[in-house]
């Protein structure tokens, strides 16, 4: 990297996209000795930031640490002289961390390309599908490493994050073809990744990484294709699908189509892996309690992004000749649900 004997250092890095995900690893990056910087398109978020800290609250309580933060130019106008624009050679980070919602990846990473430098790596840690594609427009798959975080984070209000227990990353290189899932010389090679995960693994956050990013990518969709989409559907903790005989063959309805789309795509979703790890979640002290994402949007009325995890099943299915009822299903379900939340009942009306 640039000036930079190892990402084991003090380096730049930029988090595109400093929601409750992109704050939590800031913090911890920066709490590390890194020079983190947050970019965001949340202008009173950025403005809490920058005012009086990020606030994390953990178990342990709350701290302040006083990252820096920038406003990302909208996503629908050019650049306008936004803290986020005219990075300089000197301004571009060694790592860019991806974090927003993939129904806003290709604006973000339209908006934040300045901030990728001819030997900046960008590491993708988002849910869903399509995101790696909308990536490559801007950064070539030889810098470009993606996969996937298994930690709890809830954004409280501008500025202040709730940090939900202890959970896994895992990351890799992603192939020359984003499409194929064979493994290629694509990736910014042994010693790229293994400066990444040393920085990661520095700001004391768990990390392994896997030979191929699409492995881990499709294993994370099917996770969130059950989890994300039934708590949602139901509105209940993730806890609460214990109770629920029927989960089982549910889950199973939806990861059998999964796991056929990715296998015509040359990656393989083990079904049952995918499945006990789900169930393992229904414990209060792993996410048991945790708020679904996809439940905060619809309480918040956010947009889902269910566009890029049942319906991007759906949308493959069909292109591959395949069937994909359950997903389908899911799919127009919680469209339903964001066009009417408003509406829906909370009580039954008194007599």
């Amino acid at each position: 990297m640039p000036g930079q004997a190892g990402l084991t250092g003090s380096v730049k890095i930029t988090i595109a996209g400093s929601g409750a995900m992109g704050c939590r690893f800031g913090a911890a990056l920066f709490a590390a000795g890194h020079e983190v910087l947050l970019l965001d398109g949340w202008a009173e978020h950025v403005a809490a930031i920058n005012a009086d800290g990020l606030r994390v609250t953990d178990e342990t309580g709350t701290r302040v640490l006083p990252v820096p933060a920038a406003l990302l130019p909208a996503a629908d106008h050019p650049a306008d002289g936004s803290p986020a624009d005219g990075f300089s050679a000197a301004d571009q980070p060694d790592l860019v961390i991806v974090f927003t919602k993939a129904t806003a990846t290709a604006a973000v990473a339209a908006a934040a390309a300045g901030a990728i430098g001819p030997d900046t790596l960008v590491l993708t840690l988002q849910n869903g599908l399509d995101n790696i594609e909308a990536l490559l427009a801007h950064v070539p798959a030889a810098r470009l490493l993606a996969g996937t975080t298994t930690l709890a984070t809830e954004l409280v209000g501008p500025g202040h994050i709730r940090a939900l227990g202890s959970g896994d990353t895992a990351f890799g290189p992603v192939p020359g073809e984003a499409s194929a899932g064979e493994a290629s010389a694509g990736g910014p090679g042994a010693e790229g990744t293994e400066r990444v995960r040393a920085a990661l693994s520095g700001a004391g956050l768990s990390v392994r990484v896997a030979p191929n990013a699409l492995e881990l990518v499709w294993a994370k969709v099917a996770f969130n294709c059950v989890m994300n989409t039934l708590c949602s559907i139901a509105s209940i903790p993730v806890s609460a699908l214990a109770r629920y005989d029927g989960f089982d063959p549910l889950a199973s309805s939806i990861l059998d189509e999964i796991a056929a789309v990715a296998r015509a795509e040359g990656v393989t979703v083990d079904t049952a892996a995918a499945l006990a790890t789900m169930k393992a979640q229904f414990d209060p002290s792993a996410s048991g309690s945790h708020l679904a994402s996809m439940l905060q949007d619809l309480m918040n009325s956010r947009r889902t992004e269910i566009a890029h995890l049942n319906g991007a099943v759906a949308a493959r299915a069909a292109r591959h000749g395949l069937a994909a009822p359950a997903n389908t299903l899911i799919a127009r379900l919680i469209g339903l649900l964001e066009a009417t939340w408003p509406d829906r009942v909370n009580a039954l009306p008194a007599d």
